[in-house]
């Protein structure tokens, strides 16, 4: 057993094994009344940002490494013996600065400025800030004098596509997630290996992928594989690997044990280790083929969590599937009969639509066991674990299976 799967094993033999962790009798009414103010928004491992329509970015939850980009010192969150500071409510970060997107990553975030600035902070123990310096709130820019089209705040490691489509990667490197043939941490930004021009990219936990100018897809770090009830990668790849696709995918998104994308038609393909269902083929077998997604529902956006998967439907309406032990499909308690791995937790091998049925612009879901989405109300929603108040809902409850509606910025 490596270290990265008993981590795993260890993380899911301490989740509870409830469908629904809610307390709520009357399931609340979601009919997103009111406008509100967000653009986008990202859900990170215990933190959450987001972006307002003027481009101010907000973050809320965890603030134990400085990623909410603030100081912090009124509002704790865990327990007496080990508190951290964290803020249950959106938070403004960065000051005037407007940005055009925002990534929240384990334990760390970037922006890109509507200069095209790059901007990173929060933990910096893998140099995932693309600086040498301690982690902390303080805005790190990784490189002043480069312009950015496209970041990606991965658990340990950063990548970021250029103006001239040229990507660089650094932070972690155990598993080759930087791309550039080498293994070890990387404290400044590194081309990726093959100079290839990239339309967009996606950091993962142990990997990274992105799509060519070219239309095809690439991807480097650590393949994984479901094997019995544990997970195993396979190889680690240290350099881009051309990724055979059937049909070609248009945008994709990695999560922690597999990675999903969708084809120009709307439908959805995912792939590798599949242990609570997040490949939404009906199964917990894993692949290294893209495979469809059970349903012949058509998606607009999709995006990869820690065992869970989630996208938005033409329609608008979310759709969730894999892992749901802390409610992070966003369903109603007691409405899944699924069960998976040796624990038999609650989860759904095939997409799910989000309870309230919203029409959402945007879904995000990270490498924690939260979800967030922005509706076409330009309203933020949220769902799953809340310990660290990665909700945004003014508490730090430990669960809620229904999206809860978070404030919106004047």
């Amino acid at each position: 057993m490596n270290i990265r799967r008993g981590w795993f094993l260890a993380a899911v033999a301490l989740a509870a094994c409830v469908d629904g962790p809610t307390r709520a009798s009357v399931l609340p009414v979601l009919d997103d009344v009111g406008t509100g103010n967000w653009a986008t928004v990202s859900a990170g491992q215990a933190h959450t940002c987001a972006l307002d329509l003027r481009g101010h970015a907000y973050c809320w939850g965890s603030n134990q490494f400085g990623q909410l980009g603030v100081s912090l010192a009124d509002s704790v969150c865990g327990s007496s013996g080990a508190a951290y500071a964290c803020s249950l409510a959106p938070v403004l970060v960065g000051g005037t600065i407007l940005f055009q997107s925002i990534s929240a990553g384990g334990i760390h975030t970037c922006g890109i400025s509507v200069q095209q600035q790059l901007y990173c902070w929060g933990g910096n123990t893998q140099f995932q800030l693309g600086d040498e310096i301690p982690s902390g709130p303080t805005m790190i820019q990784p490189d002043p004098f480069g312009r950015y089209l496209q970041v990606s705040a991965g658990f340990q490691h950063t990548c970021a596509v250029r103006t001239d489509g040229h990507a660089v990667c650094w932070g972690s490197n155990d598993q080759g997630e930087v791309g550039d043939g080498t293994s070890g941490a990387t404290p400044y930004p590194v081309p990726v290996s093959g100079g290839q021009l990239f339309a967009s990219l996606s950091a993962g936990q142990f990997r990274t992928c992105g799509i060519l100018r070219s239309g095809l897809m690439q991807c480097w770090g650590a393949s994984w594989l479901y094997r019995h009830d544990g997970v195993e990668y396979t190889a680690a790849t240290f350099t881009p690997v051309t990724v055979n696709q059937t049909p070609a995918l248009t945008s994709l998104s990695v999560g922690t044990f597999s990675t999903c994308g969708l084809a120009g038609s709307g439908t959805a393909y995912c792939w590798e280790a599949n242990p609570r269902g997040e490949m939404g083929d009906g199964t917990t077998d894993g692949t290294t083929v893209p495979t469809a997604v059970s349903g012949s529902v058509q998606f607009t956006q999709i995006t990869g969590g820690q065992l869970q998967t989630c996208a938005v439907a033409v329609s608008g309406v979310g759709y969730c599937w894999g892992d749901n032990t802390f409610g992070e499909l966003g369903l109603p308690p007691g409405s899944l009969v699924e069960r998976c791995g040796a624990q038999q937790l609650p989860c759904a091998t095939r997409p799910t639509a989000v309870f309230g049925e919203q029409s959402f612009i945007t879904i995000s879901t990270g490498f924690g066991s939260h979800t967030c989405g922005v509706t076409t109300h330009h309203n933020v929603y949220c769902w799953g674990l809340g310990t660290s108040g990665q909700r945004g809902d003014g508490t730090a409850g430990y669960a809620v299976s229904v999206p809860v509606k978070i404030a919106s910025p004047e």
